[in-house]
Order: C-alpha cells, then sequence, then structure tokens
C-alpha cells in the first residue's frame, strides 16, 4: 500500500529538478504562524513556526513535517456489517545539505511512523484494500532513511537508504487523494516495497530534459517471500542475511508534456520489475523468481488561469488518469488490473484547496485452476477532501465493491469512510 501523501512525504519528480528542497524565504514578523501574529486557522501547519523557531531551522536547511491521519469506516455487505477505527502518525525531518554544509543537491531524509493496533478489519472481504493505511497489526518504526544527490544541473539522481519505493516508481501524482489502496499502485506488482515495509536499495534516475525520464532501483526483496518486515530492518541486514537474499529490481521510463494541445502536465510511463526469490506457484510447483510490467498515464484536462505547467505540485484543475499491470497468473494472485479516473483539485469558487474524485479498478484474479479464485473485482471509489482549514483537512469517502476477493459466496459491499488529516 502506499500511504497517503502528507508533508515531506511527497513523491520523486518526473520533471528536472522538481523534488529538490526549496529554503523558506524570510518571513514578515506581521505574517508569522504564531500566536499574535496571523489567526490560528489561517496557519499551513497546526503547530505554526514553533515560536520563529521552524522559521529559522527551515532558513538553515532543516524542515520538520508531522501529520496524522485518523479514519473511521462503515462497512455494509461484504463479510459483515461493521466499523473499523484506524490511525497514522507521520514525522519526518529533511535536510537540505547545500544550505546546511555547502553540498549542492544533497539531502538527507528520515521519516519515522506510527499506526496503532487496528480496531475492526477489512470486513468487506475486498481484496483491493479500501484504505491506504490500513494494517493487520500495529507498527512503530523508522521507515525511511535515506541520502540523495543531484548532479549535472538537475539531470542526474542517486538515492541511497531505506526507501518507500511506491514514492519513486508506478505512482499518479493525480490519484493521490483517493484511498484504495490500488490507487497509489497496482496489486500486480505484488512484491514493491512499499508501506508498511519500505527496504534498503540504490536508486537511478536520469531526466535529461523537462520530457523524458528513465530510472531504476535495486530493492532488498526479503519480505515478499520470506516474511521479513524490512520497515524495520536496519541496514547491516540490507539484501543478504541469513534469513533471506533476496532482492527486488524495478525500473520506469515515460516523458511529461507541460503542454500538449488542450491538454497540460501530459504524463505516460511505463515500467518493469523482477524478484529473485524462489516462488511457490499456485499448483504446488516451483518458480525461480517472478516479474511483471506495468503502465501509468495521466493528463490535466481543464487548466484553470493561473496554474504554473512547469510546477507538476500545481494540481489546480480536472485531472484524467489511467493504470495498468499485468503478472504471470502461476503466482501472482491478481494477474492483470485496469484502473483510472477524474479529480478535480480546487472545486467551487473560493475553496481553491478543496478537491473531488471518482475512480474504478478492475482485478482479473488469476486464472490458474489451483489459484482457488473465482472471476473478478471491481471497485468504484468517490470521495469529496474539504479544506476546513490549511492544516486540517475532512475527506467523506464512499466505495462500492463487486464481488469482494473474487469470492461468489460475499454479497457485493459499501465501504463509507470519513479521513481527518491534521498537519503539525
Amino acid at each position: 500500500m502506499f500511504p497517503p501523501i502528507l508533508p515531506g512525504r511527497d513523491p520523486a519528480g518526473r520533471v528536472r529538478g522538481a523534488d529538490q528542497p526549496v529554503v523558506e524565504e524570510t518571513v514578515e514578523e506581521s505574517a508569522r504562524e504564531w500566536f499574535g501574529r496571523a489567526p490560528w486557522w489561517t496557519w499551513s501547519r497546526a503547530t505554526g513556526d514553533w515560536a520563529g523557531l521552524r522559521t529559522d531551522a527551515e532558513g538553515a536547511g532543516i524542515e520538520f513535517n508531522g501529520a496524522s491521519v485518523t479514519e473511521w469506516a462503515r462497512t455494509s455487505g461484504g463479510i459483515d456489517d461493521r466499523w473499523a477505527f484506524r490511525y497514522l502518525l507521520d514525522l519526518n525531518v529533511g535536510l537540505d545539505l547545500g544550505t546546511l554544509v555547502g553540498l549542492d543537491g544533497g539531502t538527507v531524509f528520515a521519516a519515522y511512523q506510527n499506526v496503532h493496533e487496528p480496531v475492526g478489519q477489512a470486513w468487506s472481504g475486498a481484496y483491493q484494500v479500501t484504505s491506504n493505511i490500513a494494517l493487520d497489526e500495529g507498527i512503530s518504526q523508522l521507515s525511511e532513511v535515506w541520502y540523495e544527490q543531484v548532479l549535472f544541473d538537475d539531470a542526474l539522481r542517486f538515492k541511497l537508504g531505506k526507501v518507500d519505493a511506491n514514492t519513486e516508481f508506478a505512482y499518479l501524482t493525480s490519484a493521490g487523494e483517493f484511498l484504495n489502496a490500488t490507487a497509489g499502485f497496482s496489486p500486480t506488482i505484488f512484491a514493491l516495497p512499499t508501506y508498511p515495509n519500505p527496504a534498503f536499495s540504490a536508486n537511478v534516475f536520469w531526466t535529461p530534459d523537462d520530457v523524458w525520464h528513465v530510472g531504476g532501483g535495486v530493492y532488498d526483496g526479503a519480505s515478499t517471500v520470506d516474511g521479513i518486515a524490512t520497515g524495520a530492518r536496519g541496514p547491516s541486514t540490507a539484501f543478504s542475511s541469513k534469513h533471506s537474499d533476496d532482492v527486488f529490481l524495478i525500473a520506469e521510463g515515460g516523458f511529461r508534456l507541460a503542454e500538449a494541445g488542450p491538454l497540460s502536465g501530459a504524463m505516460l510511463s511505463v515500467g518493469g520489475w523482477w524478484h529473485t526469490g524462489d516462488f511457490t506457484t499456485f499448483s504446488g510447483g516451483s518458480r525461480d523468481g517472478a516479474g511483471g510490467v506495468y503502465a501509468i498515464g495521466e493528463a490535466r484536462l481543464i487548466t484553470p488561469t493561473g496554474v504554473d505547467l512547469d510546477d507538476p505540485e500545481d494540481l489546480g484543475g480536472l485531472w484524467a488518469f489511467g493504470q495498468f499491470g499485468w503478472a504471470p497468473d502461476d503466482v501472482a494472485e491478481v494477474g492483470l488490473q485496469f484502473g483510472g479516473g477524474l479529480a478535480q483539485y480546487g472545486t467551487f469558487a473560493g475553496r481553491p484547496d478543496d478537491s473531488v474524485g471518482i475512480y474504478v479498478t478492475w482485478a482479473d484474479f488469476s486464472d490458474d485452476p489451483a489459484s482457488g479464485f473465482v472471476g473478478d473485482e471491481t471497485v468504484v471509489e468517490a470521495y469529496y477532501d474539504f479544506a476546513v482549514t490549511p492544516w486540517c483537512h475532512v475527506k467523506p469517502d464512499l466505495q462500492y465493491i463487486s464481488n469482494p476477493g473474487g469470492d461468489p459466496s460475499l454479497d457485493d459491499a459499501w465501504v463509507g469512510t470519513l479521513r481527518v488529516t491534521i498537519v503539525f
């Protein structure tokens, strides 16, 4: 699963230099986010600038971010009619080494995540998980810690350390507000080292201009076959240990066009992956390694006046997106998946920070007779994200699951969720 896009945790840019840290400009005293200055409800973060300490730290190249995601969900149909409660705490710090020590293009990042013991389960029976923060058990871990270096006028980027692979590969920026985990990446990429198990890795990315991009990564693959929780795993056991020496390989390439006729921000990427582990097939045989392919694309259909077309983080407007994934039926529970949807960022007059979207994903389960799956599963999701303040968002979300988990004995299910995100 891919956690929601939170402050400091934005996916890496597919545009040259887009992911580089920006040193905050000096803030006028009257506009500071602190008591007696700007009103609390107008602050960008609930804890403000810490009486100036946070602003000073950012000016020195140290950026602290934090957020909590709380959600209440109600399932009707599927396995059972039940309530569920979930909570994710994410704290992270980024160091701009150019500002700190004069190493231009260098960044150090670390992120801590805590998920409490879950209350409620996936009562819908859906294979495509209806919440991208849902886990089977609680975690408390340093989920990511990495060093990144950009060279040659932002054309070459290296990243080394414990990384969530879904922040680098297979993600759709315009689909980042949906709750269903499949909107983060296709479930056919079942070996992807991502939340809650990022993994130690070496990544390299080449962006020769503002159009083309290509990248690849080598990750510790211990979690997929050998069941080792790489999210809590330290560097001394990366890639090889007495328990696992599996490796996950992934590569992706494509292009992005700032303008393409009536469209803007058009992006198309294709990728492939391979896991070196020894897989047991559904029929009881053995397979030496497994892999798959995927494709993703998005484009802005309507571009409001004032949108910065060269800034991939300026999402204002109406977007369309799509995704495809394939993996071998003898080991992959989902052998084929298609998904797509629409997302509007900035909804009504005076609501530039709200968003609304609809998403449909179809997963075709393994056709191997020994897999035990029957048919396919379709999920339809709709949400509206309401910005109560710049630091507090409330999101009602509704999902309909047809043929949950490919189990014909289960009724179709509905899942309604209320998510509250607070940025510290």
